[in-house]
């Protein structure tokens, strides 16, 4: 068991999934059709054996609340431990003033009287698994004062885009902290994950508030490179950056291959997530369904290919549905066909014959439209 307390930081100003993130913050963002992206990081903390965790939200907090309830889902006993949704209730002059210090700062008493010594400070935008109390332990075996668990890509051309990079000596030690723009094949990526001791997190926290009030954590970490013994742990797994409307497209199209859902959906290593009871899906005589994830409740009388599809979602016949992700409650109506779309929540294509995105710019339809 990994005695720490779990923190799960709201995403910085580069992570924007246009669209979806004007209706729910995200943390509270669907994924893979029926679990939300803060079920990852729960779930990696409740299989380490971590059952006090902070989730800071930065805006509407209620589907925050209403998902993760009293965390009985992620066996978190509430006589034992306890899931808390925090964020700023002092109003800001600007959103701009809105960073993970400020919220920090506002909910510094939880964190005080908490009586864990060590913090494991993460993002829900990040998906990965990662056994925490085994990181924990070589985090305290290498003397660092930080840990930051990262992951080294030769794909950051294309993948990581915004995130932060590394750069590190022989030793393994954070000499330098930068922004992954595109241009390089190779780096070492930040995966916002940073193990440390309580008492240092919120001595930074303060020195960070103090410094400036847009202060982010990783600016505070930044100014503490040559100060502190700031070590990596390096990851080596699948990670996926949801930052973008296209990085949230191109994670639910790789998932589609059946060896990396085994890899990240392992049994030993279950992702928990609130469970919800409907009907099973409804594959009508004309259906045609291929390399697709379905959730319950669905009626599906038309094709599906390399496709997500939310419960109760209904694909009318003759419609076509490729390389999309259909959130909840959503329809496709006869005859229509929708390729490279994202379509939120109880929004309907009903009257065009076609509707179609790319994979590097894929076409979002906003909750509740009727198009």
């Amino acid at each position: 068991m990994a005695n720490a307390l779990g923190i799960i930081l709201f995403e910085n100003p580069s992570v924007d999934v246009a669209g979806l993130t004007a209706h729910r913050p995200m943390p509270a963002l669907s994924f893979l059709g029926r679990y939300r992206l803060v079920d990852f990081m729960i779930s990696n903390f409740s299989n380490s054996g971590i059952n006090h965790i902070h989730v800071h939200v930065k805006e509407k907090p209620r589907p925050v609340y209403e998902h993760l309830g009293t965390g009985r889902h992620y066996n978190i006993n509430s006589k034992k431990g306890k899931i808390r949704v925090l964020y700023g209730e002092v109003e800001t002059l600007n959103k701009v003033y809105n960073t993970d210090i400020f919220s920090m700062m506002s909910n510094i008493s939880f964190l005080e009287e908490d009586k864990n010594e060590y913090v494991i400070v993460s993002s829900s935008y990040m998906v990965y698994t990662a056994n925490f109390e085994d990181l924990l332990h070589t985090h305290i075996g290498s003397g660092a004062d930080i840990s930051i668990i990262s992951h080294s890509t030769d794909q950051a051309k294309d993948k990581f885009l915004h995130c932060d990079t590394l750069t590190l000596d022989k030793d393994k030690r954070v000499t330098g902290l930068g922004l992954n723009l595109g241009k390089v094949k190779t780096r070492t990526i930040s995966l916002d994950t940073y193990i440390l001791k309580k008492s240092l997190l919120l001595k930074l926290i303060k020195k960070g508030y103090q410094t400036s009030s847009l202060y982010w954590f990783n600016n505070v970490i930044r100014d503490e490179l040559d100060h502190l013994n700031i070590r990596v742990i390096p990851h080596r797994g699948h990670v996926f950056a949801i930052n973008s409307l296209q990085a949230y497209h191109q994670a639910h199209m790789e998932f589609l291959n059946p060896v990396l859902l085994r890899d990240l959906f392992n049994s030993n290593w279950p992702i928990l997530t609130r469970t919800n009871d409907s009907e099973p899906t409804t594959y009508c005589d004309k259906a045609i369904v291929s390399n697709s994830i379905i959730a319950n409740g669905c009626k599906i009388s038309g094709t599906v290919i390399n496709s997500v599809l939310g419960r109760g979602v209904v694909v009318e016949e003759g419609a076509v549905v490729v390389n999309s992700i259909l959130l909840h409650q959503t329809t496709i109506g006869p005859g229509i066909h929708v390729e490279h779309v994202v379509l939120d929540k109880y929004s309907s294509i009903q009257h065009v014959k076609e509707l179609k995105g790319s994979k590097v710019n894929p076409l979002y339809v906003t909750k509740r439209d009727s198009i």
